[in-house]
């Protein structure tokens, strides 16, 4: 999968109303853009995140800043920067970043894009994959695309608490409540037209009207030929990289660190969507 790094510009500076709309085109070209060496303040970052849309609250109230809400804290630490307890709920949530995932395919507009920041980084490990949907629709045969045509897939964050015992059991201490929603199976993208998949396997409950093996084995098919190497670039962090990448045609995980010893912080900022999702077939 292919990426575009953006040298020479900084996050930090107010951007010009045409160069945030070349930037905007070229991530509509490019939806996964990396900003190399960005030492930028969360302010900063959400300035910039503003630019292109409104911004998301997390429903995880633990990981947002406490300063700027804005800002998702995909940490393994606190805010005083102790290691979070490996029984705590705080690190069973963020190990979940390890499932693939599209951010806030749970809502019923998921988002349009995220901006993540890389403040510390750990060397050799705690990697994020990205996995490019509109590839790997393109590659179906066509009878699986017959196959999955006008197909709606239920998303649920409770779906997600499930992944890992204790959290279902705190759900209303620690997350806002969020019904269960269905999205088409095969999306169509807002500005390019092109059509991608839209599965987030972390969040996926089942296919709606389907028996429940059958919709399970159907959406395991699908995420096992999008997993192949050819869809998926793997991104080495380096301190202060800043990624920005669409949601609505990527889904992306992280790779395992030790997370009991070794300190990862990376704060993100979630454009909210500006529609519900737009099925490939009208």
């Amino acid at each position: 999968m292919a990426f575009y790094q953006v040298s020479n510009f900084s996050l930090a500076r107010e951007a010009s109303d045409a160069e945030i709309a070349a930037l905007h085109a070229l991530w509509m070209r490019h939806p996964l853009l990396i900003f190399p060496r960005q030492r930028i303040t969360d302010a900063e970052q959400i300035a910039f995140a503003r630019r292109f849309g409104a911004l998301e609250i997390h429903p995880a109230k633990e990981h947002r800043s406490s300063a700027h809400p804005e800002i998702y804290r995909v940490a393994n630490v606190d805010e005083a920067g102790k290691l979070l307890p490996p029984a705590s709920a705080g690190a069973k949530y963020m190990s979940l970043t390890r499932l693939w995932h599209s951010d806030s395919s749970f809502r019923e507009v998921p988002s349009n894009g995220s901006i993540l920041h890389g403040l510390e980084v750990v060397k050799g490990a705690g990697q994020t994959l990205f996995c490019n949907l509109t590839a790997v629709y393109e590659a179906l045969d066509e009878a699986m695309k017959r196959r999955i045509k006008g197909l709606r897939v239920v998303h649920s964050h409770e779906h997600i608490l499930g992944f890992v015992d204790g959290l279902k059991e705190v759900a209303g201490e620690k997350y806002e409540p969020l019904p269960p929603v269905t999205h088409p199976l095969v999306r169509r993208h807002p500005v390019t037209g092109r059509r991608s998949l839209f599965i987030s396997p972390h969040t996926m409950e089942g296919v709606a009207g389907m028996p429940e093996e059958e919709g399970r084995a159907l959406l395991e098919e699908l995420t096992a030929f999008a997993l192949q190497e050819r869809f998926v670039y793997r991104h080495e962090w380096e301190k202060d990289d800043v990624i920005m990448w669409d949601n609505r045609c990527l889904m992306h995980a992280v790779m395992p660190y030790d997370a009991n010893r070794v300190r990862r912080v990376m704060h993100r900022t979630t454009i909210v969507g500006d529609r519900p999702v737009i099925p490939a077939e009208p």
